[in-house]
């Protein structure tokens, strides 16, 4: 009786220690693991990831918004760099009409009618020598000692007397004088008449030089602007007829010039050899009608 209650007794606990060896295997946690265990691990993984992101994803929007943020700014920096070159041109020059440059589109007047004449051109009378002179009248500036320091021209600039600056002009003004001598220059019994012959030399080579400063001036300014050609009735040749240039806005270079403008004919300018430079409160009036005053003297 012993012996077989000690039998059933074994024979239950072989049942029960093989369920819990089935329960408890080895094979679940440290063997090949089943579909269950990969799905549960994967489960863990994706929460840990999505805590992750969840708690970093203030930090990584930041950096996207900065990124673009950046990217923004690039954008605007290189397109107002690229509106400054068209507006301001390079800017390699030091010059303090700088903030006075504006360009635009621009027709010239009579560009497709040759033949005609404006009020700068056409032979000599009151009218086209007072529009030379109102034209030229603010030629002279005052220019400030940190430009002439750039250019290493203040030991030997032209110093106002009262110390306010020294004396100069721009180029655009050297070429508007240029064109007024040789227009003169074409109606020499008018403007030249009196002169002496060595007078007459000196605005003869006066000239050449101003035909080849324009000759590099519209080199330098290299206008690409477009001129097609067209057929008229009183012409077997075709006929030039222009379309627009960039240009300088006139006006607004014209009045920064007259804020800054000197007569330097009054300044009382001295030689430092010779004397007084203006005595007479004139320039050299050479090839200058009689009429309205000329107070630039020889443009």
């Amino acid at each position: 009786m012993a012996a077989l209650f000690k039998s059933s007794d074994s024979s239950k606990l072989d049942e029960k220690f093989h369920y819990t060896l089935a329960r408890t295997s080895s094979d679940e946690g440290e063997g090949s693991l089943s579909s269950d265990g990969l799905l549960e691990k994967d489960t863990i993984q994706l929460a840990k990831t999505n805590s992750i992101l969840r708690r970093y994803a203030p930090l990584i929007f930041a950096h996207i918004f900065i990124f673009l943020l950046y990217l923004v700014l690039l954008y605007l920096v290189a397109s107002s760099y690229a509106s400054y070159r068209r507006l301001n041109g390079p800017g390699l020059v030091i010059t303090p009409a700088r903030e006075a440059v504006l360009y635009e589109e621009r027709s010239f007047t009579l560009g497709d009618r040759i033949q005609e004449k404006g009020i700068y051109s056409g032979k000599p009378s009151a009218e086209l020598d007072l529009a030379w002179h109102n034209l030229l009248e603010n030629e002279n500036i005052r220019i400030s000692p940190e430009v002439m320091d750039h250019y290493g021209r203040k030991d030997i600039g032209v110093a106002i007397p009262d110390g306010s600056g020294y004396v100069g002009t721009l180029n655009m003004w050297h070429e508007i004088h240029c064109i007024k001598r040789v227009h003169q220059y074409m109606y020499q019994d008018y403007y030249f008449k009196d002169s002496t012959p060595q007078q007459k030399e000196k605005n003869r080579l006066h000239n050449e030089h101003c035909l080849d400063f324009l000759r590099q001036s519209a080199m330098c300014h290299g206008d690409v602007g477009l001129i097609t050609f067209h057929w008229t009735e009183t012409s077997r040749m075709p006929v030039a007829n222009a379309t627009t240039h960039e240009c300088v806005n006139w006006q607004k270079m014209e009045d920064w010039t007259k804020k800054d403008s000197v007569n330097m004919f009054r300044l009382g300018l001295v030689h430092p050899k010779f004397g007084p430079a203006y005595p007479d409160g004139e320039g050299d009036n050479i090839g200058v009608a009689d009429g309205p005053p000329h107070e630039h003297g020889d443009h």
